[in-house]
């Protein structure tokens, strides 16, 4: 079972529920995601990882958010891991807020506290809720004197 340096991995029996209740077989959801059937197989039944792009279509071919499709072995995740986590660059990020790639990147290591504007938009981004932004942002770093 690959679980990764990340900390995450997916709940493959999870992927095979969801896909027997909406009457889907392997081969149509492989189709969907854009992957071949036997990867689909491995998801369900050996615990191996899609990438994060595969991941998002699988997501979006379940109706469901990314984040419902896995386990977090860490506790502790933050922006940064959760960006990364769903393949996102800081610059993507950055591009959907509207802003310089180093204001996002100061939210994202704690310099900075996150602007209540971006939630929903980050939420939207990575297909969370607004309580899993708001949790994994760091909170701004008091200055060393």
């Amino acid at each position: 079972m690959r679980t990764g340096a990340d900390g995450w991995r997916l709940r493959g029996w999870l992927v095979a529920e969801l896909r027997q209740a909406r009457g889907i077989s392997q081969k149509v959801l492989a189709t969907a995601v854009g992957c071949s059937r036997s990867a689909v197989a491995m998801w369900e039944s050996k615990n191996q990882r899609p990438s994060p792009r595969h991941l998002l279509r699988l997501a979006r071919s379940l109706d469901v958010s990314p984040l419902d499709l896995v386990e977090f072995l860490d506790a502790d995740w933050t922006l940064r891991i959760l960006r990364r986590f769903l393949g996102f660059t800081q610059a993507q990020v950055a591009q959907a807020l509207k802003v310089a790639v180093s204001t996002y990147c100061d939210v994202e290591r704690g310099r900075q506290v996150l602007p209540d504007r971006w939630v929903p938009i980050l939420g939207s981004l990575f297909n969370t809720d607004e309580h899993t932004v708001r949790n994994s942002a760091p909170l701004k770093k008091a200055k060393k004197r």
